[in-house]
């Protein structure tokens, strides 16, 4: 597959919509579930794969030359597009996820990122390719004098095969820090937790998306489902609670 090469004229005339389009979110908006839509009804792989990237990139480019889409509540590409758009509860960090359309049982997700720092909107991406997972979810927590998100993401590997994680993020500088290891197991000090499972031992579960790794402020604990050798979800669940500058385990519930 040729990823797709954006010609000048193209961003030449993404960069004139953008300026027509300041103050009218609303308008810009529905522009991109027009460019999502025409993307899925594609047949073509190789034409489908393009226009996935050119999603991306040009959504990002919006995101990235207009500030006021960081406290834009997106209602109807959420809506229209099934995009997650997750923010902190201290606004301060958002993510943005949505379905490629490129995967098959297993799904492709693709992710910006947009903070604020030094009074700075940052749109950030780790790449323009697509990944396995979509944040559903950001706990706020103060640890070691430091503010830092609790980022729940999910996976779909199949139609059987899921995983949801916790992973802790910090901004720093103008920098957004995911490698800080402040979870504590019995033997070693980890960024990530993930927590594979079969995907239809919790189908009948009413919420979606699904709300198995949670965190709660009153006791300042992180419970992790407990899954069995079938990965089948159980009613247990392994606890981490906070403890000078980690979440350290503390056993199962």
């Amino acid at each position: 597959m040729k990823p797709l090469k954006l010609s000048f004229l193209i961003l030449f005339c993404f960069s004139n919509f953008l300026l027509a389009q300041v103050g009218n979110l609303e308008k810009t908006e529905s522009y991109f579930i027009e460019k999502y839509n025409k993307m899925t009804s594609e047949d073509d792989f190789d034409s489908k794969a393009n226009l996935s990237l050119d999603f991306f990139e040009t959504f990002k480019n919006f995101l990235s030359k207009n500030d006021k889409s960081f406290t834009y509540n997106f209602e109807k590409i959420k809506k229209d597009v099934g995009m997650n758009v997750v923010t902190s509860k201290d606004g301060n960090l958002r993510f943005y996820t949505w379905d490629t359309e490129m995967g098959g049982t297993m799904k492709n997700f693709a992710e910006i990122i947009q903070f604020k720092s030094n009074g700075k909107i940052n749109t950030i991406s780790n790449s323009s390719e697509s990944d396995a997972y979509f944040v559903s979810k950001i706990f706020d927590v103060n640890l070691n004098n430091k503010k830092y998100y609790l980022v729940i993401s999910n996976g779909i590997f199949s139609t059987k095969d899921a995983s949801q994680a916790i992973q802790a993020y910090r901004i720093d500088n103008g920098k957004l820090i995911d490698s800080d290891k402040i979870f504590k197991t019995k033997k070693q000090t980890l960024n990530r937790i993930e927590s594979q499972f079969d995907f239809f031992s919790v189908v009948d579960r009413p919420e979606r998306p699904l709300e198995l790794i949670t965190f709660d402020e009153k006791t300042n604990s992180i419970f992790i489902p407990l899954v069995n050798d079938k990965g089948e979800v159980s009613t247990k669940r392994l606890v981490y609670q906070k403890k000078g500058n980690y979440f350290e385990y503390k056993g199962i519930q």
